[in-house]
């Protein structure tokens, strides 16, 4: 029996897909084992069990309620060391030109929630593309994958049935939206697909995303040509 093959996703939001803003990210990490996804937290925990008590406005009446640190709040040398470890995993960016997004889409939530799943698929694909590429997931054997994304994305963007959309198009070729035209499988085997849609102040995973979400789009916004230096993989829509 062929061992399954995990891949873990895990995504924040950065900006909105508006007229009023030219840039909107998901940026966030792929880890290819539940051990190596527990690494990551056990450490991100930590860095954040040391730092945490400066953020506190009550220090002298704890309560261990602890304020979520997040990219609009951290500051720059906590936010410095914690980059530091996050990039030493697989870091992984879609960037949206939201100027060249139909106005349609984005004066609609409905048509806004189905540009951003199909999006999110794309990126999704992509990331699954490159790792098979690159060696580290065999396209003929199980695989399992676990896409984590911030629940408050979800709320304010909508987003359709994500979970089968992506069987659809990594399995069986299928793109039920028209950005484009037939698309061929990528997957051959078994392929799992659980979509989970997480409290980012109790997900460490998700807090990274969050993090990786503002520099990246920052970054872009800033035209930092040191971008490359800190995302992986990156795919730029439409």
């Amino acid at each position: 029996m062929n061992e399954i093959q995990e891949i873990y996703i895990n995504l924040d939001d950065s900006g909105k897909l508006t007229s009023k803003e030219h840039i909107s990210v998901y940026g966030g990490l792929v880890f290819l084992s539940k051990k190596e996804k527990d690494k990551f937290i056990t450490q991100y925990r930590s860095i954040i069990s040391d730092i945490k008590c400066s953020y506190c406005n009550s220090k002298d009446l704890c309560q261990n309620n602890c304020p979520e640190i997040k990219n609009t709040n951290i500051k720059k040398t906590d936010k410095r060391r914690i980059m530091n470890y996050i990039k030493k995993y697989y870091v992984v960016a879609l960037i949206i030109k939201n100027d060249d997004v139909y106005e349609h889409i984005k004066e609609s939530k409905a048509a806004k929630g189905r540009f951003l799943d199909y999006s999110i698929r794309r990126m999704i694909k992509e990331i699954i593309k490159d790792l098979i590429k690159n060696g580290n997931i065999n396209a003929t054997k199980p695989i399992r994958l676990i896409v984590n994304i911030d629940q408050q994305s979800t709320k304010s963007n909508g987003y359709y049935n994500l979970r089968d959309g992506l069987i659809e198009e990594l399995k069986y070729g299928i793109c039920n939206y028209n950005y484009s035209g037939k698309i061929n499988p990528i997957v051959f085997s078994d392929l799992e697909v659980k979509v989970t849609y997480q409290d980012s102040g109790k997900s460490y995973v998700v807090q990274a995303a969050d993090l990786l979400a503002g520099t990246i789009r920052r970054m872009v916004i800033d035209n930092d040509l040191s971008l490359s230096k800190v995302v992986d993989f990156k795919i730029i829509l439409p």
